[in-house]
């Protein structure tokens, strides 16, 4: 086990106005924070602000944090198996020129959402869909070493299952899988510990946030149901698990102390 895997905290950056971003950084090192997500609103506004990265780059740079996780650009028109074909692969090339954009920032993980409806098992067309996008994405992820993790929602296990099978098929060391542990807890048909026993092996990142078991809350440790002491022992000991991540809405100090607490426990 790999004790000394870090801990990147998530930080809601869409909510933070641009003339407190750099007091937020320094506060972020104040509270022993040295590596944080890279959030995807980031690269959105790249798109409308040509250059917009690349000076957040330079600002964590000077603040001294890392960004060795990102969260892709997420919504249903991002999924991995959006049906409409000219979406899909316009969202594709968008995710593609984010990646070589994240590279030099040192990003490791790239989570990824399928496109998932809740308790309904997916469409062979949407399956298709996934496989022509994890194809097109996959030469982006090998020239860029960033590891394309796909993320757990609200699959029935049946396509749970599959996703496992799925990213057998290519037994690509940059395909792997990033481990939602709120979504495991308040979705999963099997729950917490099955689901994380089924996708162990290709775990790459995880996302860490608890709940009641009865909705996808994003509460900090100890707000939920979520035997902490018992799985972050077993998080640590995915074989290929690079960091984990924190995923609350609430991304305090405090939230962070607690988040670090129960992840060096």
């Amino acid at each position: 086990m790999n004790e000394t895997r870090q801990l990147v905290h998530f930080v809601e950056w869409k909510k933070i106005e641009d003339r407190n971003v750099e007091s937020v950084m320094a506060q972020l090192r104040q509270w022993g924070v040295t590596d944080i997500v890279a959030h995807p609103v980031w690269g959105l506004r790249d798109q409308r602000e040509p250059g917009f990265l690349e000076k957040t780059a330079r600002l964590l740079e000077h603040a001294g944090l890392k960004t060795p996780a990102c969260h892709g650009f997420w919504g249903n028109l991002f999924d991995l198996a959006q049906l409409d074909e000219a979406r899909r692969s316009e969202a594709m090339k968008e995710h593609v020129r984010f990646l070589h954009q994240l590279a030099p920032m040192g990003v490791r993980t790239y989570t990824l959402h399928l496109g998932i409806e809740h308790g309904e098992p997916l469409s062979e067309a949407k399956w298709r869909q996934i496989r022509r996008s994890v194809d097109e994405l996959l030469p982006a992820a090998e020239k860029t070493g960033i590891i394309l993790a796909l993320e757990n929602s609200a699959e029935t296990m049946d396509n749970l299952h599959r996703l496992v099978e799925f990213a057998g098929e290519y037994s690509h060391p940059q395909i792997g899988f990033c481990f939602d542990t709120g979504h495991a807890n308040c979705y999963a048909e099997d729950g917490l510990f099955p689901t994380l026993e089924l996708m162990k092996k290709d775990i790459v990142t995880c996302h860490m946030h608890d709940n009641h078991g009865s909705f996808d809350d994003h509460n900090v440790p100890g707000e939920g149901n979520i035997d902490w002491a018992a799985l972050i022992p077993r998080l640590k000991s995915c074989p290929r698990m690079c960091h984990a991540e924190t995923e609350s809405g609430d991304w305090s100090e405090s939230a962070w102390k607690r988040f670090l607490r129960v992840w060096q426990e």
